[in-house]
């Protein structure tokens, strides 16, 4: 658990009470996790630490949260590391890179996207241990009404079976084994059925909103085959919600 991230989560909680007008909800959660092991093709051990797979920042009053800015703590000051010195540096293959749809807090401004990112161990046996990892119990408050973050999870992938790996745990992870991880995106700030619809559609067409959440979520209705909005319907569904 990071004390830290909650103590300042508790005073922004407070604070988006007391002055709704500047409200603040929570940022993604941390779930850090370390990988060490035997470099093969130098013989030298190897320990890899990364901010790149952190989630993103929570909603503002009056602005979406920002995307892939790791955790609170860093306030959007952490810079991620290339992928290609990644590979150049240690046994690890980068497969997926990518902003999650839908893993994020709902809101009138919604939470910054989730990350998904995926990376294969093409070294000998490894270990992972998980280290502060409060993202997996804990969901970061949404405010004024807004969804919470969700919460984070952490796979290993090795042939057809998929094992979530628990926080506090050290783990194997074998030659070809594929680490997933999911890191939650922001809370969201404000009812989500009162954003604007044009923002949702837009959303949708970027891939960071699903067909099906902008309907039952946001009450918005979309075109599956233009993506064109339907204001008409979309002002009846809310009317009605």
């Amino acid at each position: 658990m990071n004390v830290g991230i909650q103590i300042m989560e508790a005073v922004l909680e407070a604070l988006a009470k007391a002055r709704p007008e500047r409200a603040v909800a929570a940022w993604g959660k941390h779930r850090g996790d370390y990988v060490f092991g035997v470099d093969p093709r130098t013989n030298e051990r190897y320990v890899r630490t990364s901010f790149d797979y952190d989630g993103s920042s929570g909603a503002v009053a009056g602005f979406d949260g920002y995307q892939g800015v790791s955790t609170l703590t860093a306030l959007g000051a952490v810079s991620r590391g290339d992928v290609e010195e990644m590979e150049i540096r240690l046994p690890w293959r980068l497969l997926k890179y990518e902003m999650v749809p839908d893993f994020t807090g709902a809101g009138r401004w919604r939470g910054g996207p989730g990350i998904y990112w995926a990376a294969r161990n093409e070294g000998s046996d490894s270990g992972i241990a998980t280290g502060s990892s409060d993202g997996d119990e804990v969901q970061g408050f949404g405010a004024l009404g807004g969804e919470p973050s969700p919460k984070c999870r952490t796979y290993l992938v090795r042939g057809e079976e998929k094992i979530r790996l628990k926080p506090h745990r050290l783990d194997t992870v074998k030659t070809g084994d594929i680490v997933e991880k999911f890191s939650s995106g922001g809370g969201g700030v404000g009812k989500p059925a009162e954003r604007d619809p044009q923002m949702v559609r837009e959303d949708v067409e970027n891939g960071l909103v699903s067909l099906s959440a902008a309907k039952g979520t946001y009450k918005v209705v979309i075109d599956p085959l233009t993506l064109r909005l339907d204001i008409d319907a979309t002002n009846a569904l809310r009317a009605r919600s």
